[in-house]
């Protein structure tokens, strides 16, 4: 059966971590590999997690790992070298499976379609705990190679991955003037259309220390992230990738110019 790795980053999660570890392990689908890379927490995080394993580990196989604090993106690509499943899924630690069939359903895209590479559904939310579908899977059906090269649309924690494709388009961006997941997206919709179907398969909880959703002044400047990354991976709205044509390329040098007057003003504000 197809084996998916969950790849869990934690540093002081005490406060939704339960609930993470609960939504893993009341998954229907059994073929799965749970790992853990904890960045020396000093809160209850690792009590918690030494009661998870031990709940757990002669039912799946479980990865304790400790790295240093150098970032989500940093945390997410250690994770990802213990992981030896055919498709990873990266389940943060204040996010939650939305039911006890979400793997199961996932594997079934997979069994039905051998070269697929991702599949990406619906964004799901928590805010002040009431569940909010945002149903962007309509928008993405409608072009996936122009929406995606327009916004980063798409979120690694609602998208499943092949192991070998996260290897090799280069893995999580450690740039922190990048985002984190949309490097990957843009190089892989050159090769590879996801597929994207009208489902959820996580919950994404919005609360204050969000690192991207926290507040204004972080969405904008996850905003100006990934304005950041269609520069460094040479990419235009809704055109694409530039490299290799002198008219996008052309198109290229006048998006940048655009694109620093947006990055200026967002700039000029202050929180």
């Amino acid at each position: 059966p197809l084996l998916i790795s969950i790849v869990t980053c934690t540093y002081n999660s005490a406060e939704h971590l339960e609930k993470t570890l609960r939504s893993v392990e009341e998954q229907s689908y059994p073929a799965i590999e749970h790992i853990l890379n904890d960045s020396y927490s000093s809160d209850e995080t690792l009590v918690i997690l030494d009661d998870y394993i031990e709940r757990n580990q002669d039912r799946y196989s479980i990865k304790l790992v400790h790295t240093e604090p150098k970032g989500v993106a940093n945390a997410l690509n250690e994770g990802t070298k213990f992981a030896t499943g055919d498709v990873i899924h990266y389940l943060h630690s204040d996010d939650y499976y939305l039911d006890s069939y979400a793997l199961e359903r996932v594997a079934g895209y997979y069994k039905d379609n051998d070269d697929l590479m991702w599949v990406t559904g619906n964004f799901m939310v928590e805010m002040r705990g009431s569940q909010i579908v945002i149903p962007h899977s309509h928008l993405l059906k409608l072009n996936p190679y122009a929406t995606i090269n327009s916004m980063n649309l798409i979120h690694h924690e609602n998208t499943f991955v092949r192991r070998e494709a996260i290897l090799d388009y280069g893995g999580f961006c450690e740039d922190q003037s990048q985002n984190v997941e949309y490097r990957i997206w843009l190089r892989m919709i050159r090769d590879h259309a996801p597929m994207i179907v009208n489902d959820e398969f996580t919950v994404f909880i919005i609360h204050k220390g969000s690192t991207s959703t926290g507040n204004l002044w972080q969405f904008s400047k996850a905003i100006g992230r990934a304005f950041n990354t269609q520069n460094v991976e040479k990419v235009v709205p809704l055109l694409g990738y530039y490299g290799d044509s002198e008219f996008l390329k052309n198109s290229g040098i006048l998006y940048q110019n655009v694109r620093k007057r947006v990055l200026s003003f967002l700039d000029s504000f202050s929180f």
